[in-house]
């Protein structure tokens, strides 16, 4: 389907006669939720389109409030979102195994982050 998110998806079936199982139920499930990426998409326009106009910020900035300092986790944030949209239409391309390679792995440090260590 094209339009958004679809809900829960259920198929029923006869049990293999192939495949001896003790249980009454079992299942197999094979999903694509790649188009979450729009989902993700719209919600970072929407968030750009709030920050541009200060939209709520100076709730934040209060005296006593946690990001009347700074808003740099905000921004962290926003680059993350970003970075989760990027892997998501990625995953789409038949190429992905060379993207998903090229990224450093959540244990190592960035390579600029090594040399600098």
């Amino acid at each position: 389907s094209t339009g958004g998110p679809s809900g829960i998806q259920v198929v029923l079936s006869k049990k293999s006669p192939y495949v001896k199982s003790s249980h009454r139920v079992s299942g197999l499930l094979l999903a694509n939720h790649s188009s979450i990426h729009t989902l993700f998409q719209t919600n970072a326009e929407q968030y750009d389109k709030l920050r541009r106009r200060l939209a709520f910020i100076p709730n934040f900035r209060a005296k006593g409030h946690i990001f009347a300092d700074s808003l740099d986790e905000f921004d962290e944030s926003r680059e993350v979102v970003s970075s989760i949209i990027d892997e998501y239409k990625a995953s789409t391309s038949m190429d992905y195994l060379k993207y998903a390679l090229s990224k450093p792995q959540p244990s190592e440090k960035p390579k600029e982050q090594k040399e600098l260590a």
